[in-house]
């Protein structure tokens, strides 16, 4: 098993909401902390684990993106980038006109940093990693986790002999970590039919946020829950004050699905850049999250919290913030 002393996993977030500290502080009060390696360069990444492991000697994670390369750069970008530039006309910020995409680091080279520095725990979203990677994992002594959004997918990953599976349900905030193309579930019809079907643990995700979430899918047959919009709702994350006060004035339908951030579906709070960008042909990850990076930026440095990704799951009335001390304690103590 993971060798925490509660069920709870804190979920990654990537994009600097979680930092090292943070996770840290949650897998030093008995829970699993977790750092997200995605859009982060190998150095950066290196950094931030030996950071973590300064800070505790408990298990932690490290949440790497296994979507696939894109070799076809047939999309129509021009078209997305002229939407975008009227956006950013709005924020006041240069027109791109020449657009140019950065290689990231591979799903290789993340792996081998992970074994090289004996990263306790890693889990993989977006994808399903290749066997001989998670093999290299395995062998060197680390857990693996895999994301699903439906049963196929969380059969795939027991296939790959991973070691736990996250049930994300369609609630979940944040990006969705599926990759096969089927329709969204519910969590709670979700969870039984997983753990029905595979002989892995299972981790419950999606719109989680108290004791009575946790114990709604251990009585489905979770071993474990994976919490992400609480924790990010705290006043210790590094997530924008506005995107924290965009949740405490969220209604539970103000959270949609949109692919107009990053090219892949994600829940955030509805604001104008998904808006605007409802009718256009958006490219997928990791293009869309390259071309719109000035924007997110440049919305953050000016308040503007109608052009930031504010993600947040469907159970938003339930996530006011709270210091981390406050939300471990709630979550931990069974009354």
């Amino acid at each position: 098993m993971l060798n925490i002393t509660f069920p709870i996993i804190q979920a990654p977030m990537a994009g600097g909401i979680i930092t090292p500290s943070f996770a840290a502080s949650v897998s030093n009060n008995g829970c699993l902390g977790s750092i997200a390696a995605g859009g982060l360069s190998i150095e950066t990444l290196t950094q931030q684990i030996k950071e973590v492991q300064v800070l505790t000697s408990h298990p932690y994670a490290v949440n790497i993106f296994a979507h696939p390369r894109i070799s076809d750069l047939s999309y129509d970008m021009k078209t997305v980038n002229a939407a975008l530039n009227e956006i950013r006309k709005i924020l006041n910020i240069p027109q791109v006109t020449d657009v140019a995409l950065i290689e990231e680091p591979s799903v290789e080279e993340y792996v081998e940093l992970c074994i090289q520095l004996h990263v306790p725990v890693v889990s993989f979203t977006f994808g399903c990693p290749d066997k001989h990677l998670v093999a290299l994992l395995k062998d060197a002594g680390i857990k693996v986790i895999g994301t699903a959004t439906n049963v196929a997918e969380a059969l795939m990953i027991e296939d790959h002999c991973m070691d736990f599976v996250i049930a994300q349900g369609y609630e979940a905030g944040g990006h969705q970590g599926g990759f096969l193309k089927k329709p969204p579930i519910g969590l709670m019809s979700l969870i039984p039919q997983v753990v029905d079907a595979v002989n892995i643990p299972v981790i419950a995700a999606g719109g989680i946020s108290d004791r009575r979430g946790i114990k709604a899918a251990a009585a489905l047959g979770a071993d474990y829950v994976q919490i992400g919009t609480r924790f990010l709702n705290t006043y210790e994350s590094n997530a924008h004050p506005l995107h924290k006060e965009s949740i405490n004035q969220a209604a539970e339908t103000s959270a949609v699905l949109t692919a107009a951030f990053t090219g892949k579906q994600a829940r955030g709070i509805e604001n104008k850049m998904m808006q605007l960008m409802t009718y256009h042909s958006i490219p997928p990850y990791p293009i869309m999250n390259q071309l719109t990076a000035d924007i997110r930026a440049a919305a953050k440095a000016q308040n503007n919290a109608e052009f930031m990704s504010n993600w947040a799951g469907q159970n938003i009335r339930t996530a006011q913030t709270v210091s981390l001390h406050t939300l471990l304690n709630e979550l931990t103590t069974d009354r």
